[in-house]
Order: C-alpha cells, then sequence, then structure tokens
C-alpha cells in the first residue's frame, strides 16, 4: 500500500467502539467519533483526554508502517483492519512523563 492509499483509506468519519489501556486493558470512555482528513483530525462527542477537539497530524518516517505525528506531541500507529475497521495505538506522555500505549478501534461512519 503506497502513501496516498493510506492516507485515503484513513480519511472519513469513524465511530470508536472499544478503547483501552494496552498493558492493562483498562476500558476507556468510547463516545466520540473522529472525522480525519488529509493532515486533520476532528473528534465529535464526549471524547476523552487522549483525543483533543482538533489537532493536525503528519506522516513520520514510511507510510507503509502507518506511523503518525500528532501536534500535541503524540504518536500514532494506524493500522487498517477487516470489515472496514480502524485501529489506532496511541502513544501518549502522562503528567510523570511516562510513556503508555492505548489502543482505539474504530468502525467506519456513513456519510
Amino acid at each position: 500500500m503506497n502513501n496516498h492509499n493510506l492516507l485515503e483509506v484513513i480519511q472519513g468519519k469513524w465511530k470508536c467502539f472499544k478503547a483501552s489501556n494496552q498493558i492493562t486493558e483498562k476500558p476507556l470512555n468510547a463516545d466520540f467519533s473522529l472525522l480525519i482528513s488529509e493532515n486533520l483530525i476532528s473528534r465529535m462527542g464526549e471524547g476523552n483526554e487522549f483525543w483533543p477537539r482538533i489537532c493536525n497530524f503528519e506522516l513520520v518516517g514510511s507510510i507503509k508502517d502507518g506511523y503518525f505525528y500528532r501536534e500535541d506531541g503524540c504518536f500514532m500507529q494506524v493500522k487498517p483492519s477487516s470489515n472496514e475497521g480502524l485501529v489506532i495505538e496511541l502513544s501518549h506522555k502522562n503528567s510523570l512523563g511516562k510513556l503508555n500505549t492505548y489502543i482505539f478501534q474504530f468502525e467506519k461512519e456513513l456519510e
């Protein structure tokens, strides 16, 4: 999959249906949707502290790895999954400087 194709695949409106801490598997609030464009993510709904209302993002490294840097300092690995789904692994530093990874699973919303 080339750069252009992955960016096309992830663009659109995505409804979160599952969110958790990667290590503890503690569930997080999944009551939100993301609208992803070419370089901008907009959150709709309640969300949580991991998704600002709006932020820019850019590709880091090779597109085949699916790594993106968000302007608020977080890294994301985006993985398309089967059945029109999307998994985002979000690496987020907490207030103590510890890096935690959170897994967000999304399904494509019809426009």
